[in-house]
């Protein structure tokens, strides 16, 4: 019985020894990380801190004395009125969080003490021009400074890694920024919406680049990404509107998708001699192998345009927003990607060939001029909203096969009022008979009611 009492009284020492103890100092709220540290945040919402915030190094409670290593999760999220912030050099993490939406602060310089950093510490500080991260730092967190709009200078370590997602997201007064040399990989969004960026270096790290990094990036007129990058995501340069130049590695092996889509300036592409995966083809951005159409220009005036006839995919985004092309003519082409076709508002004719098999999801969105579509017989699949606001169209050509698969038929959806819409069905014995959408069995979704 007594060891039982002494190995419980152990027990609940230990536990009081490692329990979490609160405390408040000046206004601020302390948080015992163990029997020598603390964390340290606002005491609460009613209780913000304001003007000059300076965070000790250390401070005393019931005659221990702490290091202030860490600022909470959320510490000091929402604080709105602190202009000025002074850090410690006994710190070594700001959690997640930590000063977002602390929106009158100018200038951050983290000291040199901090090796952690979480998601989105400083987004939405609206009105910081400056901020120097540490050496030692290995990665730039996702969303640290998104919607930080004043900001200006950013002053990263040559330590640093990763650039994270949305890194630096709608930095709209961002407008030069320098990558440190050992920067292998730049994540999605890390740049995006940055409207007055107009020089970024790249270093000769980097391989990895992902998607939509630099969309909406509407000052940028040049880039050239650096020999020893294998992978770009989709939509990197997505309304990029001022790019006239584009130059891809000869290391670059793959391509999520068409990089460049909205990118109004841009006539052609440029690949490095030596890549062994991407050819450029009268300004057009092929695989090596003639198989993939992956990007047009947006300004090519492509006219009557006919798909070469080792194409047999057209890629995600291919020809989105091209307005200069009127017709085109695929012979062998089997697969058309997701909103290959968006917004070609001038693009009149269509012919499929027949080979064609599968239409991703918007392929031929906001296609006002389109009057005729002919789905061939060897059509086995689309996804929904393929034609979604092509207001010009009166006829759709389908197998009977098709027309009597009503969940593939169904993905036809057609989401525009036309009352003059037919449907000709192909039949086996090689008549054909029109039908409007109420005499297609079941066919319920095909126009939604607005």
């Amino acid at each position: 019985m007594k060891r039982l009492i002494i190995s419980l009284m152990i027990a609940f020492t230990v536990i009081a020894a490692n329990a979490q103890v609160e405390f408040y100092h000046k206004g601020l709220k302390f948080t015992t990380i163990n029997e020598k540290e603390v964390k340290v945040g606002k005491i609460d919402d009613k209780h913000k801190p304001s003007g000059k915030l300076v965070i000790p190094a250390q401070v005393e409670h019931d005659g221990v004395t702490y290091n202030v290593t860490e600022i909470a999760s959320w510490g000091f999220f929402g604080c709105d009125k602190v202009t000025d912030l002074i850090l410690p050099p006994t710190l070594q993490k700001i959690d997640i969080w930590a000063f977002c939406k602390c929106e009158k602060i100018k200038e951050i310089i983290i000291p040199a003490s901090v090796r952690e950093i979480g998601y989105a510490a400083f987004e939405n500080c609206e009105t910081i021009t400056t901020i120097t991260l540490p050496d030692g730092l290995t990665e730039v967190p996702d969303r640290l400074l998104q919607e930080c709009i004043n900001l200006k200078i950013v002053k990263l370590p040559a330590s640093i890694t990763s650039i994270g997602s949305s890194a630096f997201s709608s930095c709209k007064s961002l407008e030069s920024i320098s990558l440190p040399e050992n920067v292998t990989q730049i994540n999605g969004y890390a740049f995006a919406y940055c409207d007055n960026l107009k020089n970024i270096t790249m270093p000769k790290q980097l391989t990895t680049i992902g998607s939509d990094v630099f969309s909406c990036c509407k000052t940028l007129t040049e880039i050239e990404i650096p020999e020893g990058v294998t992978s770009i995501g989709s939509n990197i340069f997505n309304c990029c509107t001022s790019l006239e130049k584009v130059t891809l590695p000869s290391t670059l092996t793959s391509i999520s998708g068409n990089p460049f889509s909205s990118c109004k300036s841009l006539k052609e592409y440029h690949v490095a001699d030596g890549n062994d995966s991407f050819a450029v083809i009268d300004g057009i951005l092929f695989s090596k192998n003639m198989t993939e159409l992956i990007a047009c220009p947006t300004q090519k005036e492509l006219g009557d345009y006919i798909v070469p006839e080792s194409v047999t995919t057209i890629a995600a985004h291919a020809f989105y927003d091209c307005r200069y092309l009127t017709s085109i003519k695929m012979t062998e082409v089997k697969s058309i990607g997701e909103s290959a076709f968006y917004g070609c508002n001038n693009l009149v004719s269509v012919d499929f060939g027949n080979k064609l098999e599968y239409l991703g999801k918007g392929a031929f969105y906001s296609n006002h001029k389109i009057e005729n579509i002919v789905l061939p017989d060897s059509f086995k699949h689309m996804d929904m909203i393929n034609f979604d606001f092509c207001s010009g169209l009166r006829t759709v050509s389908v197998s009977e096969e098709l027309s009597t698969r009503i969940d593939d038929f169904n993905n036809l959806s057609f989401n525009f009022n036309s009352k003059d819409l037919r449907f000709i069905v192909r039949c086996a014995d090689g008549t054909t008979k029109a039908l409007t959408i109420d005499e297609i069995p079941d066919a319920k979704a095909l126009i939604p009611e607005r």
